[in-house]
């Protein structure tokens, strides 16, 4: 009866520490789903990050080019203007062959 009762309690100790394995796993699995999930929000946000900083480089250098060519700020607005036009309908092409 005392070796029962022995093996009874180790049946007993093995149960809960499989349930706390089990419990430890779900939680672990949980966290890495939230995890996952974070990482790729912050890559989409890297993502449109870059493309806005792009758009502020081409920005720049935009308004350097219309500064050496056109001196006169009525002649540098109308120009600066042109050229981002022609950015967007070419932003709009690209992201159309992107697809």
């Amino acid at each position: 009866m005392n070796n029962n009762q022995s093996i009874l309690l180790r049946l007993e100790h093995l149960e809960n520490r499989m349930q706390q394995l089990v419990e430890k796993y779900q939680a672990l699995k949980k966290e890495l789903e939230i995890t996952t999930e974070e990482n790729y929000s912050l890559k989409e946000l890297v993502k449109k990050q870059t493309v806005q900083l792009n758009n502020f480089e081409n920005q720049y250098k935009i308004s350097k080019i219309v500064a050496s060519i056109a001196p006169d700020a009525e002649d540098a607005a109308e120009l600066r203007e042109k050229i981002d036009a022609y950015i967007t309908d070419i932003d709009k092409c690209i992201t159309f062959l992107s697809k």
